[in-house]
């Protein structure tokens, strides 16, 4: 029985060697990894690297989200952040980088949280990641130690061809409006209409509300209509009548010594106008209608006294 014991030892060793290799070759099974794939391995400087990361590890292991370890002003830069592929079993990640640096660069640290049956957590990774090769943009007889990193944008070389039509489209208006400025701008001096005299000019806006009356708001219509009497006040008298009230202007017309009528006549329209425009007063189409008439009587009663009959030294001209 004692020659047997050396061989039954060394049995019971062997079988002991066996179930704890087995053992660890379960729990590095069960363990979750990612398995990392970068395409392509070698890149240039600012390329679109594509990853595919695949969960390992075990079916009934519940994976979180993807984590990528990108440093500022780091070697990557991510492009596309990891989004998951449907349908994949086990599940599979997909991501875009770009290399910053050149060298040979191993991908940044990616990791995902696997949660397992029995509610416990742990970290995986990928212990030996991908590298990839990353050259410079330069052609070799240009190269230079140090090359400018190529930040912005990512992966953009020579023409940026699908930048051309938005950018004339945006364009194209800036370039008509400035060859229309500029058409104007050389157009003769000759070709261009002088200003009406303040009475042809009033006279026409007035036609031109008379048309209006009926289609447009009335407080619109009093609103040019008070304007336009303004401009023509201020044309022919050199008076800053635009900025005037209603009862300055009444002031500068007896200031002026103008008719009664001129007086009575700018008084009546200019009641109708603010009357329309701040105190909300309805006006009939009959009543706009006769205050246009009236603008038209008022200018041409001031007329009559700017320039009276041969050897009437009445008036005191005005700058029309």
């Amino acid at each position: 029985m004692s020659t047997d014991a050396p061989g039954r030892t060394a049995r019971v060793v062997t079988t002991l060697v066996g179930v704890l290799l087995a053992a660890a070759t379960t729990v590095r099974a069960d363990r979750p990894t990612l398995e990392l794939e970068a395409v392509p391995a070698s890149a240039r400087l600012g390329d679109r690297v594509r990853v595919l990361a695949t969960a390992r590890g075990g079916e009934d292991l519940l994976w979180g989200e993807l984590a990528v370890g990108v440093e500022p002003d780091g070697p990557w830069e991510i492009v596309s952040p990891p989004t998951a592929v449907a349908g994949a079993r086990p599940p599979v990640w997909e991501l875009v980088l770009a290399p910053m640096r050149l060298g040979e660069l191993p991908l940044p640290p990616i990791t995902v949280t696997a949660r397992g049956a029995d509610g416990a957590t742990a970290d995986a990774g990928c212990e030996t990641p991908p590298v990839v090769t990353v050259v410079s943009t330069l052609a070799p007889d240009e190269e230079s130690p140090a090359p400018a990193p190529l930040r912005d944008p990512i992966g953009v070389r020579g023409v940026p061809w699908e930048w051309i039509l938005p950018a004339a489209l945006l364009l194209l208006p800036v370039v008509a409006a400035g060859a229309w400025w500029w058409r104007a701008r050389l157009r003769p001096a000759a070709s261009e209409r002088p200003p009406l005299a303040p009475l042809p000019e009033l006279e026409a806006t007035l036609a031109e509300l008379d048309g209006r009356i009926g289609r447009d708001p009335a407080d619109g219509v009093c609103d040019r209509l008070a304007a336009a009497l303004r401009r023509y006040l201020e044309r022919r008298t050199g008076e800053p009548a635009a900025e005037m009230t209603s009862f300055e202007l009444r002031l500068l017309a007896r200031r002026r010594g103008w008719p009664e009528t001129s007086q009575r006549l700018v008084q009546q329209i200019m009641g109708v106008a603010d009357g329309v425009r701040f105190s909300r007063r309805p006006a009939a189409e009959e009543e706009l209608r006769r205050a246009v008439r009236m603008a038209g009587e008022a200018a041409r009663s001031v007329e009559a006294f700017f320039e009276p009959a041969a050897g009437d030294e009445r008036a005191v001209g005005g700058d029309g």
